[in-house]
């Protein structure tokens, strides 16, 4: 019997609340965890990557070992970069199984896809795979997730009869690049959606000053993220919405706003773009802090110093980005631009060349 989805706010583990060791805070991952259950979210994405391996083994030990498995709908992902040869399919799925200890994965998906992931999901015959474990019971519904322009997608897309495709969507981001005509050909395809980023990994929850001001003129205190995830809430076709969330106030203030989601409407139409007006206007680095970039071979935190340039072009506080710039246990200065990054970052930004120029500004700081 096929499990029911009982809330369109999903629980995202890649920005799970750590310690200052670094390591998860499950205490607190567990408050989370309980709190989204008693207010009937149910969905909950993982992946092989996320904090660094750990986030799979905290889901066993704050979701699986503590709930009943027909209670819960768990999402896992195949990295498609880690995998050198067809034998490395298993090997990884067997692993995540053992690190969930979920026993099956309700929902799987080829983990951020590209151009150059592509060839290695049709080198290696994962469709194929996925395909295979879905027959042997340990997947339930098989899709993707997806970083790359529309004429890749088009050409992909057919590879196999989707049950699910996930998107980066939010309101900036369809004004970008090919989000909006990658989301419409999948609406087109019939096939349902699962959306990541709807709050662009915090940047719309805190976003340039005169846009923050608009909102709160419009609909009150701390409600940026809200009108965010209100925006892809209301997009036809989507079934499930992703929130990174890293403490309890996220948790309760995303299950609030999906119980009473802003109305789509012309104010909202209004204030959107009056909001990315605001924001066009100034210079920003489009990290969304999914840290796929990292480790860096060099120790620099790269999101963090684009938070930092970002906060500087926002605010024009030298002094403000150079307090900040000396939290940080490497600098930026120290980048030797090698773009290892840029090839992982699923946003495709020049991080070598926006890491220079920063640190061109902050050299006059």
């Amino acid at each position: 019997m096929e499990k029911q989805i009982t809330n369109r706010l999903g629980f995202g583990c890649m920005r799970l609340p750590v310690l200052e060791n670094n390591e998860i805070d499950m205490e607190q991952v567990k408050a989370m965890v309980d709190l989204a259950f008693e207010n009937g979210v149910n969905y909950f994405d993982t992946a092989y990557l996320y904090h660094n391996g750990a986030s799979e083994t905290a889901m066993k030990e704050a979701l699986v070992d503590r709930y009943p498995r027909e209670k819960y709908i768990l999402a896992d992902k195949m990295p498609m970069w880690k995998v050198e040869k067809e034998e490395d399919l298993e090997t990884i799925f067997n692993h995540q199984l053992e690190k969930t200890g979920a026993g099956y994965f309700d929902y799987y998906l080829l983990h951020a896809l590209n151009k150059e992931t592509i060839e290695t999901v049709r080198k290696f015959g994962a469709v194929e795979f996925v395909k295979r474990k879905q027959a042997e019971g340990k997947v339930g519904k098989i899709g993707f997730s997806y970083h790359d322009d529309l004429d890749t997608l088009k050409d992909f897309i057919g590879d196999c009869d989707w049950d699910f495709i996930q998107l980066q969507l939010n309101y900036y981001d369809m004004e970008k690049g090919d989000y909006k005509a990658e989301f419409e050909l999948v609406r087109e395809k019939g096939i349902p959606v699962v959306v990541m980023e709807p709050v662009r990994g915090g940047f719309l929850a805190r976003t340039v000053p005169n846009a923050q001001k608009i909102i709160e003129e419009n609909y009150g205190e701390n409600k940026s993220a809200a009108l965010a995830l209100s925006y892809v809430n209301s997009l036809e076709g989507v079934f499930m919405v992703l929130s990174g969330m890293s403490n309890m106030e996220q948790v309760k203030d995303n299950i609030n706003t999906f119980k009473a989601p802003i109305p789509m409407d012309e104010k909202a139409e209004k204030v959107l773009a009056d909001v990315m007006r605001e924001i066009n206007a100034f210079k920003v680095v489009d990290c969304t802090k999914c840290e796929y970039c990292m480790p860096c071979p060099m120790g620099i935190n790269i999101p963090e110093v684009f938070a930092i340039y970002n906060y500087y072009e926002m605010f024009k506080s030298a002094n403000g980005a150079k307090d900040k710039l000396k939290k940080l246990e490497v600098q930026p200065t120290e980048c030797i631009g090698c773009k290892q990054c840029e090839t992982a970052c699923p946003q495709s930004i020049k991080i070598a060349d926006n890491i220079s120029e920063f640190n061109a500004k902050a050299a006059k700081f």
